[in-house]
């Protein structure tokens, strides 16, 4: 039961949205699948005065090549994103996180942009955009500005959105024929958050390949792995590898699902995984 008063607007356009933001600042706040505002609201974990509803922006719910790079709008539900076939063929990785996502109301429900934003450490997307190398735009009535994946979380659940801006629309390079993909995560309980993600990528003849991270560090860690493919995926290799992702869980936390170091060496051997994996499918083609 939420306990608090808050005010509640329904804009059916990006401007009107923009617009209600600009008004009201750091009192709104922004809902889309409403998959983690909705319970931390009815547990006074947040406490909004004013709710943005974006569900019926339309303009926000798409898929679409442009050039080289596909565009996702911030309103595509996990669903869509799971089975849309340009994401499919052009980042299959990011199709592969989408499917793995809660369960199938929560994968109708939940929108690409909502997660991202949340920018919870064990949520699916991040890892991936990060070896995908994504772009992220962010709009405010002031204008937009593009941010770099790897630049957008700055700490656990705090993101390079500022007060006035929010997401529209995910950039992703699409990938080479014949690159290898790879998403692996260790749970305890299908359906549930990550305790560890490997989202690897490799490049066809092996000429780059790197491995995003997820709930290792307060944000997502990308690892660039390709000087370790040269000479073949052999066991030195995967001990390189998987040394450089425990390096890279420097900051990994200890919770109840487990401690630090427990992550840490989960973090090796998931992007062993991961990377292997991902290699072997570049090498078939």
């Amino acid at each position: 039961m939420i306990s608090q008063e808050f005010d509640f607007e329904a804009p059916s356009a990006l401007p009107e949205a923009l617009a209600l933001l600009a008004r009201h600042g750091d009192d709104a706040t922004l809902l889309s699948g409403g998959m983690s505002l909705m319970p931390m609201t009815t547990l006074g974990l947040v406490q909004p005065g004013m709710i943005i509803s974006l569900n019926h922006i339309a303009e926000l719910d798409y898929v679409r090549e442009d050039g080289n790079e596909l565009r996702i709008g911030a309103l595509t539900r996990h669903a869509d994103v799971a089975a849309d076939p340009l994401i499919g063929a052009h980042a299959a990785l990011l199709a592969e996180a989408a499917s793995l996502i809660g369960d199938v109301q929560v994968r109708n429900r939940g929108t690409i942009g909502g997660s991202i934003a949340h920018a919870d450490p064990a949520a699916n997307y991040l890892p991936a955009m990060l070896a995908l190398g994504a772009r992220l735009r962010l709009q405010s009535e002031a204008g937009e500005r593009s941010v770099e994946a790897k630049d957008f979380v700055k700490g656990i659940m705090t993101t390079a959105i500022e007060t006035g801006e929010m997401l529209t629309e995910i950039a992703i390079p699409k990938l080479a024929a014949g690159t290898g993909c790879s998403y692996q995560r260790l749970v305890r309980v299908e359906g549930n958050f990550a305790i560890v993600i490997a989202a690897a990528i490799t490049e066809p003849g092996r000429k780059a390949a790197r491995v995003g991270l997820g709930n290792v560090a307060p944000g997502p860690v990308l690892v660039d792995v390709s000087g370790h493919l040269g000479n073949g995926l052999d066991d030195a290799a995967l001990a390189a590898i998987g040394d450089a992702a425990f390096d890279a869980a420097a900051e990994a936390a200890s919770d109840l699902a487990g401690d630090a170091n427990y992550r840490r060496e989960m973090a090796r051997v998931f992007a062993r995984r991961a990377v292997q994996s991902a290699t072997d499918a570049a090498d078939a083609g």
